[in-house]
């Protein structure tokens, strides 16, 4: 009986299935990985669209830009109590008798962004179709971000991180750690079990 080189096969034979392993669960989460790049490159590209940008201003931007604030101009001169802008949808409701936190109702053609009653820190902003640009709703958060993007496809995204450089070298090891970390230990019992049995000799 020879226990080295049993020993030595026994480790290959191991080694070679944890790598068949560490290949399979490799590739699952390359796959993940690459979904997340996607999902990411897909919400940065909608999130920094034109249509984005005007949902922006269309919600959170008055007709006349100010750096002093919504109740100047754009030369520093206050705006009159009385004026024709259209208001924002806060101010539109804001001085409603009854609740104050009554909200407008879905969106339309004329008003293209709108608070949901079921969150009144968010606003959902809903272009025309002729320049959707593939959005079908922009959710914007309390902090004035794109929370959530609904496409036209049912397609819901949120913002996601793009993976790290280092993901893809860990994926790339997983083979590697597959076969030598089961191959290693293997090694290590019959080395030691070999010292066991010269000494018994």
């Amino acid at each position: 009986m020879n226990l080295r080189e049993g020993t030595r096969r026994l480790a290959l034979l191991i080694g070679v299935a944890g790598a068949i392993l560490g290949g399979l669960f490799s590739y699952s989460q390359l796959q993940s990985t690459m979904r997340q790049r996607a999902n990411h490159q897909k919400f940065e590209q909608l999130a920094n669209s034109s249509v984005a940008e005007q949902g922006r201003k269309g919600c959170f931007v008055r007709d006349i830009p100010s750096e002093r604030g919504p109740e100047y101009d754009a030369q520093g001169n206050p705006i009159p109590a009385q004026t024709n802008q259209t208001p924002l949808p806060w101010e539109k409701y804001a001085n409603h008798k009854g609740n104050p936190w009554d909200r407008p109702p879905a969106p339309t053609k004329q008003t293209p962004c709108f608070v949901p009653d079921d969150d009144p820190n968010a606003f959902y902003y809903t272009p025309s179709k002729l320049n959707s640009g593939e959005i079908k709703t922009l959710h914007f958060d309390e902090n004035h971000e794109i929370s959530t993007i609904e496409t036209q496809n049912g397609q819901t995204l949120y913002p996601t991180p793009a993976p790290s450089a280092w993901l893809y070298l860990l994926i790339a090891l997983f083979p590697l750690l597959g076969f030598f970390i089961p191959w290693g230990i293997i090694r290590a019992i019959g080395w030691v079990g070999a010292g066991f049995v010269a000494s018994s000799k």
